[in-house]
Formats: C-alpha cells, sequence, structure tokens
C-alpha cells in the first residue's frame, strides 16, 4: 500500500466518522458530546485520533496477520484511542483525575464511539483483504 492511498483512506475514514455521527446524531437525538463543558474541540480530537489509528493500521495492512486480524485489530485501537483521548481531554477540562474513569465508563458503550469502531473494523478489514489479492507492480529488468 502507497503512502498516498493510505493518506487518502484515513481522510475518508475520517469524513466517514464525521458523516456517521451526524446521521446517529439524528436518528438518536442526542448529541455527540453529552458533556456540556467539554468544549468544542473533544470531538473533533476524538475523530483525529481515530483517524491516525486507522491511517496506521492501512499501511500496515496485509501484514498484520491477514484481513480479519487487521479489522478487529483496528476496531479495538480505534475504540480504546477515543475512549483515552476523550478521557483525557475531559479530565483536564473537569481538573479532576477521577473523570478519566467516568468519562471512560460513560463512552464506552456510546454508540458515537462504537460506530467509528466499527466502520474502522469494516475499512481497514477491506483493504487488507484487498491488498493481499494485490499483486506486486512488475519491474522492468534492465539488466539484459
Amino acid at each position: 500500500m502507497t503512502r498516498a492511498s493510505s493518506v487518502m483512506i484515513a481522510i475518508t475514514y475520517g469524513a466517514l466518522v464525521v458523516a456517521a455521527w451526524g446521521f446517529t446524531s439524528l436518528a438518536l437525538d442526542a448529541e455527540v458530546m453529552r458533556y456540556s463543558d467539554a468544549g468544542p474541540l473533544l470531538g473533533p480530537a476524538m475523530a483525529l485520533a481515530a483517524t491516525l489509528v486507522v491511517g496506521g493500521w492501512v499501511t500496515r495492512a496485509g501484514r498484520a496477520g491477514g484481513p480479519w486480524v487487521s479489522a478487529v485489530g483496528a476496531a479495538a485501537s480505534v475504540w480504546f484511542a477515543m475512549l483515552l483521548v476523550g478521557a483525557l481531554g475531559y479530565a483536564i477540562t473537569r481538573g479532576s483525575l477521577a473523570w478519566l474513569l467516568l468519562f471512560a465508563g460513560s463512552y464506552a458503550t456510546s454508540p458515537f464511539v462504537l460506530v467509528p469502531a466499527v466502520i474502522a473494523g469494516v475499512l481497514v478489514g477491506v483493504v487488507a483483504g484487498l491488498s493481499l489479492k494485490a499483486k506486486p507492480f512488475a519491474r522492468p529488468d534492465y539488466d539484459e
């Protein structure tokens, strides 16, 4: 997988997360950030962390033990990264370390964290599956 295609897939994933959050928010009639004092940048920071994680998994797609391992690893990594960034950001905002666990506990089963994790697993699994089937480019032999 080339670096340019990995970047484009990661950017597409970031756009999918924003769209999925919008549709999920409309369907559930809920805010992405249920804590109003979290500030306007906590949600985008969580989405950026997920996008960077997916970018890392896409660059390793096909080499991490197969498509299923890559898909599950990407989904779990995105879930953990979003919870970690959100918990750290909200704990800093509130000024109390107790919010590390409280935020992570309240968002661990939130659809606003689970849906991006599922999208990441599907996307990385498909990319890993396709990269295994892709043939490497033939290099011309100029030594003859």
